[in-house]
């Protein structure tokens, strides 16, 4: 197992967006604070993991990262080398390199609030994933100015489609902005922070300063998820990070991320992921930082 290698991806001041052809997948565990899609561009027979979640890679998938959300790609046949056969189409960019001037406009709006729905990243299904795939594959031959404005009709695109569904969980989306100083930001700071350790209603509900009942029916309200399921999520998401980047025991990790039983942690982590802790970890197998591989060979 290994800790996620950072990317550097040239973006910023003078660059809006980077669009690439990769001839292999890089299945080292890395992340960014960049966006990028992801297009497969043949059946890798394999898996990609984004955060905690791992899903299957084949032809067609189309998969849409958060920023700082860890990730790899998992190819279950042999890398090819041969540029008649690409493996992906890449599209990478932040809100930054597209120039938060711009995203406050009025007309970004819907681009604005989609990238603020896609921080913990989305798997993009049926027409809307085969619609996008000839967007992005036009990408190839157009001019930087012209895909830039492609990315943005992209983006509204994906932005008004129903046929997606998240990857990561919470416990895997960046740390909340200190200067975020709502109630609920507050409260969910709080929450990251303690996730490991004992937390009470009456405590959490003191931090928003209010009375434990009205607490109840504002957390819900706004985060569609009560006190504890919230606190099983950030707990398991913990427990996925650990399964992952360490080979640590699986009763040492149920512990240190804040179960008070083995048992209890490996129901909670079979309700919420669908699998033992120990089929999570054996799916998906990380290149270790200190054997990192190269980048594949890109053309853009």
């Amino acid at each position: 197992m290994a800790r996620p290698q950072l990317e550097f991806i040239p973006t910023g001041a003078s660059q809006a967006m980077v669009f690439k052809i990769d001839r292999d997948v890089w299945p080292v565990y890395h992340y960014h604070p960049e966006f990028d899609i992801l297009l497969s561009l043949k059946n890798h027979a394999g898996e990609f993991m984004s955060g905690d979640h791992i899903g299957r890679l084949t032809k067609g998938t189309l998969i849409m990262n958060g920023p700082n959300i860890p990730h790899a790609l998992h190819s279950g046949i042999p890398d090819e080398n041969d540029w008649d056969r690409p493996s992906l189409a890449v599209i990478q960019f932040s809100a930054e390199s597209l120039g938060d001037d711009l995203l406050r406009k009025t007309e970004m709006q819907v681009i604005r609030e989609f990238l603020d729905e896609a921080r913990f990243g989305f798997e993009f299904h049926g027409n809307t994933a085969d619609e996008a795939a000839d967007r992005i594959l036009a990408m190839r031959d157009q001019s930087p100015f012209e895909r830039l404005l492609s990315l943005l009709h992209l983006l509204e695109f994906l932005a008004a489609s129903e046929e997606k569904t998240p990857l990561a969980s919470p416990a895997f989306s960046p740390s909340l902005k200190e200067q975020d100083i709502s109630r609920l930001g507050e409260v969910l700071s709080f929450l990251q922070l303690n996730k490991t350790n004992p937390v009470t209603l009456e405590e959490t509900a003191a931090v928003a300063k209010m009375s434990p009942k009205s607490f109840c029916r504002f957390f819900k309200a706004n985060t569609g998820k009560t006190l504890i399921e919230y606190l099983h999520e950030l707990r398991i998401g913990e427990a996925c990070r650990r399964l992952l980047e360490t080979n640590d025991p699986i009763s040492e990790i149920a512990f240190d991320s804040g179960f008070q039983n083995l048992s209890h942690f490996n129901r909670r982590f079979r309700a919420l992921k669908g699998k033992t802790p120990r089929d999570f970890r054996n799916q998906f197998t990380i290149s270790p930082v200190n054997q990192a591989l190269p980048f594949p060979a890109a053309r853009n």
